[in-house]
């Protein structure tokens, strides 16, 4: 039993070692690999013989962040869904939204600001975020239904 265990592990090792060796290849020292004066990386395209990437254009690969910093409507939208400083997500939303008004991130404020009983001002970008749903329809059906709720809301509390 020992010999047929041994001689199936054998068997596997040397497959193993064969798939190996037809994949393995010498790295060509024909075509270097290059760095332009910044550290970025540079490829030859479509390298190949003795002059390799002389004289041809270079692909330019920039470098990319991992762990690229979260947008302010992500922190913001973070802050309302966990309820942790409602009046920091305002500030982030007010801010994104004074660069580019979106209707997402303006339904985000008007919620905010309607946690926060600001009812003028949750009415005001609800109907903002409705007015620029309205012209991206039909995308953005559930947003001019979850903006008109918004406004109703709005609307309601600050009568009481």
């Amino acid at each position: 039993m020992a010999a047929i265990f041994y001689f199936r592990l054998t068997f596997c090792a040397l497959v193993a070692a064969l798939l190996g060796v037809t994949n393995a290849q010498a790295q060509s020292t024909s075509s270097p690999t290059r760095f332009d004066a910044a550290g970025n990386l540079l490829l030859a395209s479509n390298a190949q013989g003795e002059n390799a990437g002389v004289g041809r254009p270079m692909l330019y690969i920039p470098p990319t962040r991992v762990s690229a910093a979260p947008d302010p409507e992500d922190i913001a939208y973070f802050y309302d869904d966990s309820r942790k400083d409602l009046s920091q997500a305002l500030a982030w939303m007010v801010e994104s939204n004074a660069v580019a008004p979106t209707y997402w991130n303006l339904y985000l404020e008007s919620r905010i600001r309607l946690k926060m009983k600001d009812y003028p001002g949750a009415k005001e970008a609800a109907e903002k975020s409705y007015k620029l749903a309205i012209k991206s329809m039909p995308t953005s059906q559930p947003y001019v239904e979850l903006s008109a709720a918004v406004v109703a809301k709005a609307h309601t509390l600050a009568k009481q």
